[in-house]
């Protein structure tokens, strides 16, 4: 099976600005953080760089994660069968999710409640809070299951009808009406079933991966000019549809359903060029990019309780905020790239999250 090399870089792209995102929540002063820098409260939430810099990229990072999910699932499916996709979905998500379950979701919850947890009585029921940040995992399993029944029911993933996602996706959009840019993608509780609404959202998105890809569709590089309307003229416009208090006196009756058609905008179109840039930056294979590929899901499942504790620790030294924030994203993917290849890449773990790596000797390559 080819590799994409520009695909394989976005998809490890919107892993790795995770670590941005939960970086850079210390700093907007969000409520029922554990941390907040003083630095935080001193700027309206409007006039916060880092606030806009998180609702740029949630509005369309998850979107374009489950978009090229889709398209590689559909591709494994083609080269190599029904089985041996549903046993590599099983062993490279459902099993790192499991173990996660009960590793990383208790030591979340503990280093986010600080003394009101007890590791002897609440680890092993931790994960009843919540799938925390691997729930996107839990809702690519669902996507996949779905996927593998309708392969069975037979369905036709190359008709044009599947272009309607588009347009389609607005509903679930709508639905969610929560007063912030960008999809829902956070429960409080564990949640088996994922609200119909959130799954349908994210699913449009995977399913229309599956069909670009059966469609035998090309990236081009002129895509990426999609990116320049979508952060000038489409963000601004969802923010103040968002926000309208920020502009007017009064919220109007039109602003929910207006920003659902422009968020859903936003997201396909940001999904689109970001494809399109990628072709033109990350085409060619470059030994570093794919070695960051297969780093950045390993370094998105454990860099969550680093960052709070990175955060505990920062929050109190008199600094200049940008500065902690560099030193904060800097020093953790530091941290995980040398366990990465210390005591992942070429181990069972490094085995189950990406595949059989043999540790190169002279001109030996990998193996997949």
């Amino acid at each position: 099976m080819t590799r994409l090399h520009d695909l394989d870089a976005l998809r490890s792209f919107a892993m790795l600005l995770g670590l941005l995102l939960h970086g850079a929540l210390f700093l907007v002063g969000v409520e029922g953080w554990p941390f907040n820098d003083p630095w935080s409260y001193t700027l309206e939430p409007h006039y916060n760089p880092y606030a806009f810099m998180i609702m740029i990229v949630h509005g369309f990072r998850m979107p374009v994660f489950f978009l090229i999910s889709g398209f590689f699932t559909a591709m494994l499916w083609q080269s190599r069968g029904w089985n041996r996709l549903a046993d590599h979905r099983i062993r490279r998500i459902g099993i790192p999710l499991l173990i996660g379950m009960i590793t990383i979701v208790p030591l979340n919850s503990w280093v986010m409640e600080g003394v009101d947890f007890s590791p002897l009585h609440n680890w092993f029921t931790a994960w009843l809070g919540g799938f925390d940040h691997l729930w996107f995992l839990w809702y690519l399993l669902w996507m996949v299951a779905i996927f593998l029944i309708l392969v069975k029911l037979r369905v036709q993933f190359k008709q044009r009808l599947w272009w309607l996602l588009i347009p389609l996706s607005i509903i679930p959009m709508y639905l969610m009406k929560d007063q912030v840019f960008g999809a829902d993608s956070f429960s409080p509780t564990i949640e088996l079933i994922p609200p119909l609404h959130l799954l349908a959202y994210y699913s449009a998105f995977f399913f229309f991966g599956a069909f670009f890809y059966q469609r035998n569709y090309k990236v081009h590089r002129w895509w990426t000019a999609m990116i320049l309307p979508s952060v000038l003229v489409l963000f601004p416009v969802g923010i103040a549809l968002v926000f309208p208090e920020i502009l007017l006196e009064s919220t109007p009756s039109y602003a929910w359903l207006g920003t659902s058609v422009v968020q859903t905008a936003y997201a396909w179109l940001m999904s689109f060029g970001f494809m399109g840039l990628f072709n033109w930056i990350a085409s060619k294979e470059r030994r570093w990019v794919r070695y960051m590929s297969d780093a950045s899901y390993w370094i998105y499942l454990w860099h969550f309780p680093l960052v709070v504790l990175a955060q505990m620790f920062l929050v109190h030294i008199p600094m200049n905020p940008h500065l902690k924030f560099f030193l904060l994203c800097t020093t953790i993917l530091a941290i995980l790239l040398v366990m990465y290849q210390a005591g992942v890449r070429y181990t069972f773990i490094g085995a189950a999250l990406n595949g059989r790596r043999i540790r190169p000797t002279n001109q030996q390559g990998t193996i997949d």
